[in-house]
């Protein structure tokens, strides 16, 4: 259950895949600016309760204190990377606002990743099966 680079790379190209649809759209841009932030947080903890029941299904094979690290290492990587590549998209289509308004920026990014971060641990889960 290591977090290896070639998992960086699977979960990368997967937050990429289903981010970029998502991070063109208007309703995303538009969602971000007319929910509060409380809301938007609320997208972030579904990723991270979702990804924690995928991830711990897809990777049980171990037991003990090694493996808990590890299976809290993947869930935050695994957000962490398709956070970043959501707000690289949005940064691309000019709709990231980190200069102008930083907090809807994060909306938009957080919004983003919420779909990205499902695709990029299903691509994981394939490539891993390998």
């Amino acid at each position: 259950m290591n977090f290896r680079f070639r998992d960086v790379s699977e979960v990368a190209g997967g937050a990429a895949l289903m981010g970029f649809p998502v991070a063109v759209t208007e309703e995303v841009w538009n969602l971000g600016q007319e929910l509060d932030l409380l809301h938007v947080l609320y997208f972030a903890f579904g990723s991270l309760a979702f990804l924690s029941v995928y991830i711990y299904y897809l990777h049980s094979d171990a037991r003990g204190a090694a493996m808990f690290r590890n299976f809290l290492v993947r869930i935050v990587a695994t957000y962490a990377i398709a956070l970043l590549i959501s707000a690289m998209l949005l940064l691309g289509v000019d709709r990231l606002e980190l200069l102008t308004d930083p907090v809807l920026g994060m909306k938009r990014a957080i919004l983003v990743a919420f779909p990205a971060s499902f695709a990029a641990t299903t691509l994981d889960s394939f490539a891993s099966d390998r």
